[in-house]
């Protein structure tokens, strides 16, 4: 043993030389200039290596008294090898590599002490996800972006090692009361701590993950989270506010600014009678509109970024309920005489301005660029604020559509669901609401024949027809 123990500066230095090699394969492979086949078998030798030169340091000095090994168990119930140190304290393993590592570091061993801190980690984990996972690269921003809002102060220089639960529930409520994180925000907070935690837990840095510690429920209330209900009213539009908002961006056409032709306006106007998701209503070609439908079947999403440009948009094929089906066929939706009429407007003023595509994007600029969701939001939201409405997507004019609209026309929610686009449980859950102006029809119900019902309810629906006659305008 003794003789083992003056090997001990050999070992590390053997040690510190396989740790220099592997870095240089990852080099390598980070250029190309191996394969991952070849580079994964270089690892893995080494690794091999290590692993013998770490159980002989231990088994150096990790002994009795009287020079014998200290005793190995298996804890079976936690499924963790575990072992006493000479003060009594234990030292966890999931393997006995796992084990043999951690006894490694416990006798301060290491070549060089490791930071284990929650930024560290965080850097390690998160290279780890951009190497393994296939999330595209606006979700990783999102990431980052996430972490550098919510991690913050002392707790990034913490050692992961000695974080309890308490910690971790201390520090999210700090969190909660200083940030007020919506219900979204704070389940990509708490996605980044189980990020952290749990390659910690695989990496052996720590024996649990203790993450599910935290439950939503807990911080969905008052005085944490900015978790308000919005009422049926911030929803949906009434058919007046629908009236005021159209009536708004006609009166605006003739302004200096717009000079007879307002894209975004355009754009909004048909979103209120067709109630279609931003991506869709930026994405309709005119090859879209048939004799007797609007075809939505495709949408434009985020595309990736490029460096020092800002945000790409690419046309994609399918609609968001399409996105995991094997056949995508889009929906449609039926054509009356207001949207023909202002598709018509459209048409001709872009005939005038002479930038009309037949094959092209129905809402273009004069420029002949095409609107982006961005561009469409910002608008939007510029319009809303002047109104006094608390909107910000087009998700008010989805719901409004569903329960202004196809209700009172009788249609069922499988029905309507096929129209806009979503699940019939959605439909019920999120987008059917009692429509604001509907009392006085409530009491013609219960009263009928009383008085004539509003033909404002009435909408000229033209009905479906065969796919014949789906026709160009």
């Amino acid at each position: 043993m003794d003789e083992l123990i003056e090997k001990l500066p050999e070992i590390q230095r053997k040690l510190k030389l396989l740790s220099f090699k592997k870095d240089m394969v990852q080099e390598e492979l980070k250029y190309g200039m191996i394969g991952f086949a070849e580079a994964a078998e270089q690892v893995a030798i080494m690794t091999n290596k290590e692993r013998k030169l770490i159980k002989q340091a231990v088994e150096a000095v990790h002994v009795t008294k009287d020079g014998k090994l200290r005793n190995i168990k298996l804890n079976e119930s936690k499924g963790l090898y575990y072992t006493n140190m000479p003060d009594k304290s234990q030292v966890y393993g999931k393997t006995l590599d796992s084990l043999y590592l951690n006894l490694f570091k416990a006798y301060g061993l290491s070549i060089e002490k490791d930071n284990n801190s929650i930024q560290e980690i965080f850097r390690l984990a998160f290279e780890r996800k951009q190497l393994n996972s296939t999330n595209k690269e606006i979700s990783f921003k999102r990431n980052l972006h996430t972490f550098k809002k919510y991690f913050v102060g002392n707790f990034l220089k913490q050692d992961i090692t000695k974080i309890t639960k308490d910690d971790l529930l201390a520090y999210t409520k700090f969190v909660c009361q200083t940030f007020h994180p919506t219900q979204k925000e704070f389940l990509a907070y708490k996605g980044i701590l189980n990020l952290i935690f749990e390659y910690a837990f695989d990496k052996d840095i720590r024996i649990d993950n203790p993450v599910p510690c935290i439950h939503n429920q807990d911080y969905f209330k008052e005085g944490y989270c900015n978790c308000v209900t919005r009422q049926s009213e911030d929803n949906i539009f009434s058919v007046e506010q629908i009236d005021l908002i159209r009536d708004t961006l006609r009166a605006r056409l003739n302004t200096s600014k717009y000079k007879g032709y307002d894209v975004n306006g355009y754009a909004i106007t048909l979103s209120t009678y067709i109630g279609t998701r931003v991506g869709e209503i930026c994405a309709l070609k005119w090859s879209d509109i048939k004799e007797c439908f609007i075809w939505i079947h495709a949408q434009f999403v985020e595309g990736e970024r490029v460096a020092g440009q800002g945000m790409q948009w690419a046309y994609c094929p399918y609609t968001k309920d399409e996105r995991k089906k094997s056949v995508k066929k889009g929906r449609f939706y039926p054509l009356n005489d207001d949207i023909r009429r202002l598709l018509w407007e459209i048409q001709l003023r872009q005939k005038e301005l002479g930038i009309f595509d037949e094959d092209g994007y129905i809402f273009i600029r004069t420029n002949c660029e095409v609107i982006n969701p961005n561009s469409y939001t910002k608008a939007l939201k510029k319009l809303m604020d002047k109104l006094g409405y608390n909107v910000t997507n087009n998700h008010a004019f989805r719901k409004s559509v569903n329960s202004n609209i196809l209700i009172p026309m009788g249609f069922d929610e499988v029905q309507r669901a096929a129209m806009l686009g979503h699940s019939p449980e959605v439909n019920l859950k999120n987008y059917t609401y009692k429509r604001l102006d509907d009392t006085n029809e409530i009491y013609q119900r219960f009263n009928a024949g009383s008085i004539e019902v509003s033909t404002r309810s009435r909408q000229n629906i033209i009905y479906f027809e065969t796919n014949e006659k789906r026709k160009s305008l």
